[in-house]
């Protein structure tokens, strides 16, 4: 048993060993196939580093030709940022366009604009070129060209890249633009040089307040103030007027920024001059935009010599021109007015007519030019007589009026009757002469004595002669008994 079984492994074993070279053959093979196939993917992989690498390059050529696009469209921007004339924009626009194409060296540029043409050294005009035109408020102004001096190579492609086409078409709309806006600024400065020459040589006052601060003020402001500009630059607004107009300019400059009820477009005040005398002035206004925020252009007219010349007209419509005191015009509106008020608190007024005597007499003897100061020194001291609240007037000749007001009592107007009489016995000298004169009066009283001013007037008239025909020199109330 022991000897079947050595043979039977020695068999085995010689089988194994007759089997072993086919595995190693196939062990080889196997291995060559895995190296095949590894060198076809080194190939497969070494093929696409190799086309990665030539659309990289092709990237990067591209990129490097879109740099250099971008830098002349960046050093355009900077030019047109940092430089005010427009001809050095144009100047510089065209020599930076060169830079921006494929063969800068082979490039030359030429810019036409409202006929002016600006070029670069090398310009020559081919075949080869790119033109754009240049418009400027949507009508054509010039053109913007591109030439290439030899032809360059591009294996049949077209001789500009649409990059640079686009950059080109893009630098000639944003010449356009440039050129509009540099029209625009030099209307404005021309406008604005109009403006302030205008502003500058007005003879009324401008000024522009912000804040209720004078922010501006030209040349006529600071006449009318007496202020130097610079002073009334910074000053406060409501500094300038009398102290009894300023809260009226504040409420009506505060009604307007309110949006409120609308003041007056033009109403007239007093302004403080820097001496401290005032000035009437008339003032309006008008809302602006100042620095970006609203403000308000005032205008000023110095009314002085108007105010003065309608004062002089009032004058002379309401007032006697040789005496000065009012005449019978003003007299009636006054009457009128104390009428109306002795009639609501049921009061008395008094009408005292006086009529001077033997007037005639010292006209006639030292003449009319001696009786006119006379009539003047007598109005003169009517109005030192009476209270501020009553009225002398004159209504002709030597006959002159008194309106007394408030009165309770008939007597009260007597006691003016006999002051007035008492205060003329005492002689008015004038350019030398002492000239005597008296008085008599007549007095009337509402409603005692009528309702209206010719009815009163009558009647004091009556008394008036009364006194003149029995003594003169005296006064008497109308129905009353001598004095």
């Amino acid at each position: 048993m022991e000897k079947k079984g050595r043979i039977e492994k020695g068999g085995k074993e010689k089988l194994a060993a007759a089997d072993r070279p086919e595995k190693d053959r196939q062990y080889f093979a196997d291995e060559l196939e895995k190296m095949r196939r590894r060198r076809a993917e080194w190939e497969i992989l070494e093929a696409q580093y190799m086309n990665a690498e030539k659309a990289l390059l092709e990237k990067t050529v591209e990129l490097e030709k879109r740099v250099s696009e971008l830098d002349c469209l960046y050093s355009i921007s900077d030019l047109i940022e940092n430089e005010d004339s427009l001809e050095n924009i144009l100047r510089g626009t065209v020599s930076l366009l060169p830079s921006a194409t494929e063969f800068p060296e082979n490039a030359s540029a030429r810019l036409s604009l409202y006929g002016q043409e600006y070029k670069t050294d090398t310009y020559r005009e081919t075949s080869w070129k790119l033109v754009r035109p240049i418009f400027v408020r949507g009508a054509g102004v010039g053109f913007l060209e591109l030439n290439y001096v030899k032809e360059p190579e591009r294996d049949g492609r077209p001789v500009f890249r649409e990059s640079e086409q686009k950059l080109f078409r893009s630098v000639a709309e944003r010449l356009g633009r440039i050129v509009e806006r540099k029209e625009a600024e030099e209307r404005l400065r021309e406008s604005e040089e109009k403006y302030s020459n205008v502003v500058e040589s007005a003879r009324d006052g401008v000024v522009i307040i912000q804040d209720y601060i004078f922010k501006y003020a030209n040349a006529a402001m600071a006449e009318i103030s007496g202020y130097p500009v610079e002073a009334l630059r910074g000053m406060l607004f409501l500094d300038l007027f009398t102290p009894d107009q300023r809260d009226l300019i504040h409420e009506r400059y505060e009604l307007r920024l309110s949006g409120g009820q609308t003041p007056p477009p033009v109403y007239e005040t007093k302004v403080r001059k820097q001496d401290g005398t005032s000035t009437h002035v008339e003032i309006s206004f008008t809302v602006i935009r100042f620095d970006g925020k609203p403000a308000d252009m005032g205008f000023v007219r110095d009314i002085t010599d108007r105010v003065k010349a309608e004062e002089e007209i009032r004058k002379l419509a309401y007032h006697d021109p040789l005496t000065g005191v009012p005449n019978r015009f003003l007299f009636n509106e006054q009457f009128n007015l104390a009428r109306a008020r002795a009639f609501r608190y049921r009061e008395r007024i008094a009408l005292l007519l006086l009529d001077l005597d033997k007037f005639k007499e010292i006209n006639d003897t030292l003449g009319h030019k001696m009786g006119d100061l006379l009539l003047q020194a007598v109005g003169k001291r009517l109005q030192e007589l009476i209270r501020q609240e009553d009225v002398v007037a004159r209504i002709g000749g030597d006959e002159f009026i008194v309106l007394l007001q408030e009165i309770r009592r008939p007597k009260d107007a007597e006691a003016m009757a006999e002051k007035i009489v008492h205060a003329f016995r005492k002689p008015f000298h004038i350019e030398g002469h002492e000239l005597s004169v008296t008085t008599s009066v007549g007095i009337a009283l509402y409603p005692d004595h009528g309702g209206d001013l010719d009815l009163l007037m009558k009647n004091a008239d009556k008394a008036m002669y009364a006194v003149k025909t029995e003594s003169r020199d005296g006064f008497r109330t109308y129905g009353s008994d001598p004095a």
